[in-house]
């Protein structure tokens, strides 16, 4: 007989049974996936079986890339016809053991001897050449070795301010006058020569169109109309050319240093100075690719969805700066939102920043969604930044990456001229701009970025709603490592609306600001409510958390400060409001605190002990998480340097 006790026995056991049964077909169902095996040789061909397979996808597909080089001459562009569909994902991953690697590089053989140390090697390209590396060893454009003074400007031209790069009606000059020098004189090739110039946080590089010879008198005439943006500049990037330092490098004539090269177009041929390398057997890498991947949708109803790529290696693209009309140049105020119109009087606040724009990344990522990069590396980049979420990113993820030898930043989400979104003014169309949010970038190993692009941070962010810059490891910046926000107290406009809720907590972060000065650590700007700066250890660096004119909306609490005579923390405007920073441990508790009701709470000091086990809790816990630490390599790369060590600029905090 079947008992009621018995009965609920059986009920349990087909219960269990039902459970097991359930459990076991789900984890199946996410277990299933299609394989798409590729090699460098058949990966173009297989796309085209990716693009087949989401038409009707019910699993995830798996593209395995076995090792070798993927080599390009141009992008990779994915659009929405490579989207994971109906829930499901798109993976580009790594074989297991394996390294692929996304080059956009080409190998520079068949070096001739010219005389010393000094080789040449044919090279087909009509562009400039601004990266080479040889052995896996960056090296940099033929420079001086000293600084040029500028004497004073030549040629005044009228900007009527109808023309496509113009915001307004002005007068603006052709050139810049300089001395003739032991380094400075006519060069065989004026249109690849590039001027540096550096002023407090900001850096410049401007390109050359000619030069002529006044009697002991250069002239350099730049290239246009970039050459006047450059020169409309306000702030301390303006340019300044009377009296000013500037450097001057990518001329044959400066090339007589070890690691330094020159490509001449004309000819088509590569010029290196050698370190010493046997040049028959050297691995000698052009960049010509401009960027390797492109994920861009084409509007805010029509992304690029469910993309993954894991355990790839990013190497070798290209970039020749911003681009004007023909011209070329890299300027901007601050930070990576770069100058691509005339301004009259340098102002750009009442423009609403549309006077701005964002390089394209090595890898750029533009109306997308749900896109996934995990535990890949970014090395020997060109690009002004390795990852970019520039416009309409959402729900994505750059977690676990290494960055490292790259002449720009490592992440940079966001742009400047949202500001306003769909307001149809500026670089984008309302039924294409978005505002980039939900994003997630942590876990990310960050050495010798902005090689190049010196005036820009770590990781940048511009206008955005709920991202976390959470667990990255950042050291040895030239600048700072990680800034978030964007829009000044001093703008005379109203707040942005739309940037909220972001995150800047639990990153190891410090020796930063190896070259230029102002700016902090950690930064922040511009209005954000609901967002944290939490559980951070910064070290060796000045204004160790700095929230800049006009910003608002930040706790910034538990936080450790190990940095000797200097400002743990700046907030020097009284335009910045709602700001509380609690219970941080300082080793100097030196601070400003100028903002209007901003409260400094309980901060603990160790000037002349250690710090406390609280604190050292904090330590322990910043930067990388363990499950992805072993990212991190055994030994802290060398510092990488592209430019000669000149004097250091006077500054005083």
């Amino acid at each position: 007989m079947l008992t009621f006790g018995r009965l609920l026995t059986f009920k349990n056991l087909i219960m269990r049974k039902t459970v097991f049964l359930c459990s076991f077909l789900l984890a199946l169902s996410a277990s299933a996936e299609k394989l798409i095996k590729t090699t460098p040789e058949t990966f173009l061909q297989d796309l085209e079986s990716v693009k087949q397979a989401v038409q009707n996808q019910s699993e995830d597909i798996v593209v395995e890339l076995k090792g070798g080089t993927y080599t390009l001459t141009q992008p990779l562009t994915l659009d929405e016809a490579y989207s994971g569909r109906n829930g499901h994902k798109v993976i580009f991953r790594a074989a297991q053991g394996e390294t692929p690697v996304i080059s956009g590089g080409v190998r520079v053989t068949g070096w001739q001897h010219v005389s010393g140390p000094l080789y040449k090697a044919p090279l087909k390209s009509n562009e400039k050449l601004r990266s080479l590396f040889v052995n896996g060893e960056r090296c940099r454009m033929a420079g001086g070795r000293a600084l040029e003074k500028g004497m004073g400007t030549v040629d005044s031209v009228e900007i009527k301010g109808t023309e496509p790069w113009a915001l307004g009606a002005g007068k603006n000059v052709d050139g810049i006058k300089f001395m003739v020098g032991k380094e400075l004189n006519l060069f065989r090739n004026p249109e690849d020569i590039e001027l540096v110039q550096k002023r407090v946080w900001s850096e410049k590089i401007i390109c050359v169109r000619d030069m002529e010879k006044w009697g002991d008198t250069i002239v350099v005439r730049l290239q246009q109309p970039y050459g006047y943006i450059v020169n409309s500049l306000g702030w301390a990037a303006k340019l300044k050319p009377l009296g000013g330092d500037f450097y001057v490098r990518n001329a044959y004539e400066l090339l007589d240093e070890p690691g330094e090269f020159y490509f001449d177009r004309k000819e088509q041929m590569l010029y290196y100075y050698s370190r010493g390398e046997n040049m028959a057997e050297a691995e000698v890498i052009a960049p010509v690719s401009q960027g390797l991947l492109r994920i861009h949708g084409s509007s805010l109803k029509s992304r690029v969805e469910n993309l993954t790529f894991e355990g790839l290696t990013f190497s070798y693209d290209a970039w020749n700066l911003m681009e004007v009309a023909g011209s070329h140049g890299f300027c901007g105020i601050q930070s990576l939102g770069l100058s691509v119109k005339y301004i009259p009087d340098g102002n750009w606040h009442p423009h609403k920043y549309n006077n701005c724009d964002v390089p394209e990344g090595a890898v750029d990522v533009q109306n997308a969604k749900n896109i996934r990069f995990e535990r890949n590396n970014f090395l020997h980049i060109s690009a002004g930044a390795g990852v970019c979420m520039m416009n309409d990113v959402q729900h994505s993820q750059v977690i676990g990456n290494r960055f490292m030898d790259m002449s720009g930043t490592s992440v940079v989400v966001g742009h400047p001229q949202h500001y306003e979104i769909g307001d149809g003014e500026g670089k984008y169309s309302p039924e294409v701009e978005g505002l980039c949010q939900y994003i997630n970038v942590s876990n990310n190993y960050v050495r010798n970025v902005c090689l190049d692009f010196r005036q820009i941070e770590g990781m940048i962010a511009f206008f955005v709603a709920n991202c976390n810059f959470d667990h990255n490891d950042i050291q040895y910046t030239p600048y700072g490592a990680i800034a978030v926000g964007w829009g000044w107290g001093n703008a005379k406009t109203p707040p942005c609306k739309l940037a909220k809720k972001n995150s800047i907590s639990y990153n190891k972060a410090g020796y930063t600001h190896q070259f230029l000065h102002d700016g902090g650590i950690l930064y922040m700007l511009g209005h954000q409510p609901g967002s944290v700066l939490n559980r951070n250890y910064l070290f060796k660096g000045p204004r160790c958390i700095y929230p800049d004119d006009g910003s608002a909306g930040w706790r910034i609490n538990e936080n450790v400060v190990d940095a000797l005579s200097q400002l743990w923390y700046h907030l020097a405007s009284d335009r910045n409001y709602d700001i509380i920073a609690k219970d941080n441990y300082v080793k100097d508790n030196r601070l400003i605190d100028n903002g209007t009701g901003t409260k400094v709470l309980n901060t603990h000091a160790f000037r002349n002990t250690d710090f406390s086990d609280a604190a050292k809790k904090i330590m322990s816990e910043a930067g990388i998480e363990p499950a992805y630490r072993d990212i991190i390599p055994a030994e802290e790369p060398a510092i990488i340097h592209l430019y000669p060590e000149f004097p250091a600029e006077a500054w005083h905090d």
